[in-house]
């Protein structure tokens, strides 16, 4: 199913007498708003006639949103909301009970892939039957990650793989699969990618035969659509109809399970220009209606509003009637988290902090407190926190030492500590999360002692989830940066940039060279964060940038990148770059051209970073037509970091124009970086060697890539070298290589679609049909190329045509008819500038190989002009 179809169907349907402890405020409204949204959801799911999953066009009621300021509480009420409904589903001996929680704010965790996949792992609890979801994973995953197992990727993530492994995610996956496909080796959670394509396949044509969860609409479409975040972000239906069909636990009556996502941090999503991972995460909420979704954040969401229709799927009354702003009643809704009344905060001070059981905030600090915090929690917490810290110096604390403005404690808060621990906390509040090495990457001349016991303070939060498990609130990152301008030992700018360059070169060698797609993004996205607030770069970002580009992971690339300053030039240039590859590779060839042109100004000629920009800009003038300008950008990317890819697209280039010496003598001498370049070269020889008629060698070189494509588990370049060898083997009129190239070729483009490739095993099928005599099937194959050609634009197709309609008509005696097509093909190849050399090679054919070197003498034949036009004259010389 096309994309746009496939998106209209889902539419349509401390020691000392004063003991401190945790205290929640009981924000009494909020837990009872939070009781009464899990009671109407599930009534109004029992008494829907037809379930919401299927019925995709009624009004959704799963939606629980608490906004308000940073400070205010929202995170802590979140959790325990969390709490209270884990602790009251063990008190009732339920099973039946799921929370899973996501930040919104950390790196990755608005990535499709990842979000999904920690939604699978927490309903994994409820069992191991989770049939549509994960044989549409299995699909997709075959084809949208090859060479990736699944594993690999739950393992990139410390708050995935402690989800993952709880329920034993990839077994549970695989025994889905195992279902279908009983043969599977491992090719979803394993061992080839070759495997898993055999489980797509086997998983597709089981539904296209009707046999495999026919019941589950659009299951089919699902399966067989593009294998792109597009058709991902589609997947939670998927969890919604295996969700409503859970069976009861342990002989219980089958009941409803009860699902909360509580997404944190939510204002994130809605602080990007670009609103495609709220979009996606939107789909998500929508199609998942059997499950009630918790929102915090600074901000309302506005679904239900119309004007954001435009910009999100699901948007409007009808869809979400209880998220409008007239709505003050029904469950659930959108509840503004106020300040804490005077009585609260009191309460709050009161139970903080007591000694022999009595408070131990005298009540003149308590009330100072209170009219300076307005009911903020967090200016409360960080008052407590100078309480404690005034009574470890052995003093007794006064009124004086309290109130003032959130700034002002956050003042205090930093005083408070030693020097040492003073750079450590401007240390944290440089970056989002840190461990212990980071913060000596920041302070490499601290004692390792003095780190643990900063650690351990309580404006630090902890969780063992993240691979950098501590942080500090944003509120009081911001303000610490505030207040450390008010103190005389404060910070600089040129400090803080100090700082942080440290702790990029620190995120740099974390990173390391063989760190996993996942990984990477995750640390990119940091690194990204500290170059534009803070004026640093390092050329690992560059390198990081180009690595997830060559995996096909462009589409989440610096996704904070719009909200970040202008920074300096190199943040500009990456930026850009990042910018003009998705750009590019979403068919924007024109608009990246000019985002792309002239950002590496202002950076040096050997800038990395300007490198990156100037070979992505290349890229997007080749796809555009532009291939000389092209070539001008390459060689002057000769001698760099990107020198191997630039030399191949100049060899190409070569091969285009007829240089066929040069780009040989390049290609052999070149040295490929991995498997795949290998495969590359080896392609591209082959090209060289099959126009200069050279089949015995070209056939060699195909060989050779196909063999390499299959150890390495490369699909796409072994469909591609299939598809060349049929383009050589035509010519000689073999018939069954041809057909047993092609459908193998076809075999594996069905999983790893690229229909150029088609278009050239069609204009193949069609030389070696007039070749073995059959006209009439080589005319038709001859349609079907231009047909297939201009259904996806690709000029070159209309060239192969061509070369085969005339082939046709020499071999009919029909001269005339050859050259007014030889004409078309002169006039098509002039225009694009590339392939002109099959002008000579057919007019060998026409006119004798004498002729055909004076309609092209600037093209330089492998082996000199008389030799390679006359084999090509040679292959219609009757025999």
């Amino acid at each position: 199913m096309a994309r746009v179809n496939l998106r209209a169907a889902f539419m349509s349907g401390m020691e000392s007498t004063v003991a401190a402890q945790q205290v929640f405020t009981n924000r009494i409204d909020e837990v009872a708003a939070f009781d009464r949204s899990l009671i109407g959801l599930h009534q109004a799911l029992d008494d829907a006639d037809v379930s919401p999953v299927v019925d995709r066009l009624q009004g959704r009621h799963n939606v629980l949103t608490f906004y308000g300021v940073g400070g205010i509480g929202k995170t802590t009420l979140s959790h325990e909301l969390e709490r209270r409904l884990l602790s009251d589903a063990r008190a009732e001996g339920r099973e039946d009970v799921v929370s899973i929680r996501v930040d919104v704010s950390e790196d990755g965790a608005s990535d499709i892939e990842s979000l999904l996949l920690r939604l699978r792992a927490g309903l994994g609890q409820l069992g191991n039957r989770w049939p549509a979801f994960d044989l549409a994973l299995a699909s997709y995953w075959a084809r949208a990650h090859p060479g990736e197992t699944l594993q690999e990727f739950l393992d990139a993530s410390p708050a995935m793989r402690r989800a993952a492994r709880s329920v034993g995610l990839s077994e549970q996956i695989a025994g889905s699969v195992g279902q279908v496909v009983p043969a599977d080796v491992g090719g979803v959670a394993g061992l080839a990618h070759r495997a898993a394509l055999g489980t797509y396949r086997a998983i597709r044509d089981r539904v296209r035969e009707g046999r495999l969860l026919s019941e589950c609409e659009l299951f089919a479409e699902l399966v067989e659509a593009d294998a792109d975040y597009e058709t991902l972000s589609f997947f939670p239906y998927l969890l919604a109809w295996d969700l409503e069909r859970q069976p009861g636990r342990r002989g219980r009556p089958a009941r409803r399970p009860t699902v909360c996502v509580f997404l944190d941090t939510f204002e994130v999503l809605g602080g990007r220009s670009d609103r495609t991972a709220e979009r996606f995460i939107q789909r998500c909420v929508y199609l998942m209606p059997n499950a009630l979704f918790v929102n915090t954040g600074r901000n309302r969401i506005d679904w239900a509003d119309n004007r954001a229709s435009g910009e999100l799927d699901f948007t409007g009354p009808e869809r979400w009637p209880y998220l409008h702003f007239g709505n003050d009643t029904a469950e659930p809704r959108q509840h503004l988290v106020g300040y804490l009344s005077d009585s609260d905060a009191d309460s709050y001070l009161r139970e903080a902090l007591t000694r022999d059981g009595e408070p131990a905030m005298p009540a003149g600090v308590r009330e100072r407190i209170i009219s300076g915090g307005q009911g903020l929690p967090l200016y409360l917490d960080l008052s407590v926190s100078h309480f404690v810290e005034l009574l470890a110096r052995g003093g007794q604390p006064s009124v004086d030492d309290f109130g003032g403005t959130f700034t002002a404690v956050a003042t205090r808060s930093i005083r408070d500590l030693p020097q040492e621990e003073r750079d450590l906390v401007r240390t944290a509040a440089l970056i989002d999360r840190a461990d212990a090495g980071m913060l000596r990457a920041g302070q490499p001349s601290l004692p390792d002692g003095c780190v643990g016991r900063f650690l351990r303070r309580p404006f630090l939060t902890h969780d063992d989830a993240y691979e950098l498990p501590y942080t500090l609130h944003a509120a009081l990152r911001h303000a610490i940066g505030e207040a450390d301008r008010q103190l005389p030992d404060g910070w600089s700018d040129r400090d803080r940039s100090e700082v942080a360059a440290r702790l990029l070169r620190w995120l740099g060698e974390r990173l390391g060279s063989s760190a996993g797609r996942a990984a990477t993004a995750q640390v990119l996205a940091s690194g990204l964060k500290l170059s534009g607030g803070y004026g640093v770069f390092d050329d690992w970002m560059a390198r990081a940038t180009q690595r997830l580009v060559e995996a096909g992971q462009w589409t989440e690339i610096g996704a904070g990148l719009a909200t970040g300053a202008a920074g300096i030039p190199e943040f500009r240039a990456i930026r850009a770059a990042i910018q003009g590859v998705q750009l590019r590779r979403a068919g924007r060839a024109q608009e990246a051209i000019g985002v792309l042109d002239g950002a590496d100004a202002g950076l040096g000629p050997g800038s990395l970073t300007a490198h990156l920009v100037r070979l992505h800009h290349a890229h997007a003038l080749r796809n555009h037509g532009d291939y000389t300008r092209a070539a001008e950008i390459y060689q002057g990317l000769l001698g760099g970091e990107f020198e191997a890819a630039a030399r191949y697209w100049l060899s190409d280039y070569d091969y285009l124009n007829g240089r066929f010496g040069t780009a040989l003598a390049t290609l052999r001498e070149q040295q490929s970086r991995n498997a795949a370049d290998e495969g590359e070269r080896l392609r591209l020889i082959g090209h060289i060697l099959r126009v200069n008629a050279r089949f015995g060698e070209a056939t060699d070189a195909y060989t050779e890539a196909i063999a390499l494509a299959r150890e390495e588990g490369l699909a796409a370049a072994e469909a591609k070298a299939l598809a060349n060898l049929a383009q050589t083997a035509c010519w000689s009129g073999d018939t069954d290589t041809v057909s047993d190239a092609a459908d193998q070729a076809r075999e594996l483009l069905d999983l790893v679609p690229n229909p150029v490739e088609l278009v050239k095993i069609r204009s193949a099928e069609a030389v070696a049909h007039a070749m073995s005599g059959d006209p009439a099937a080589a005319r038709e194959a001859v349609g079907d190329t231009r047909r297939l050609t201009d259904g996806i634009g690709y000029r070159g197709g209309h060239n192969l045509a061509d070369v085969a309609e005339i082939l046709l008509d020499v071999l009919a005696r029909d001269h005339d008819g050859a050259r007014r097509t030889r004409s078309a093909l002169d006039e098509r190849t002039r225009t694009s500038g590339g392939n002109t050399y099959w002008v000579p090679i057919v007019t060998s054919w026409t006119d004798g190989a004498d002729m055909a070197a004076e309609c092209a003498p600037a093209v330089d034949w492998v082996d000199g002009p008389a030799a390679s036009l006359g084999r090509w004259a040679a292959v219609v010389t009757p025999r």
